[in-house]
């Protein structure tokens, strides 16, 4: 494994609406971001309240929880992430009110298959 150039950090983005999605990597776009991936998923809430019947009266408990979610994933360079994070927020209506989504960064210790031209 290569040791990456730069500090990275993954960037997750949970939105519930696929509008976001796109507004979100056209941004990603506008601020060099060159690469995220977008994965079809489902919240605890949708998962409970849907498939489990003895939870299904707790559905108003999770906010959004019936509807499906879209994770974004994208590796960026530090100096990306602040201003990435705040283009979602800003796109999703910030991400403080109840069942707008949610947004988080892990940093990245190691990586490979990046091209170098986006480390």
């Amino acid at each position: 494994m290569s040791e990456a150039a730069a500090p990275h950090e993954l960037l997750v983005c949970i939105v519930m609406d696929h509008h976001q999605v796109e507004e979100i990597l056209t941004g990603f776009l506008e601020l060099g971001v060159r690469g995220a991936t977008v994965v079809d998923s489902r919240g605890m809430g949708a998962i409970l309240s849907n498939e489990v019947p003895i939870f299904a009266g707790f559905r108003t408990l999770f906010p959004g929880g019936g509807a499906g979610t879209y994770a974004i994933l994208s590796v960026l360079a530090v100096e990306q992430v602040d201003d990435a994070m705040a283009m979602a927020d800003e796109v999703c209506g910030g991400f403080s009110k109840p069942g707008t989504g949610f947004l988080f960064t892990v940093p990245v210790g190691r990586m490979k298959g990046l091209a170098e031209e986006l480390r």
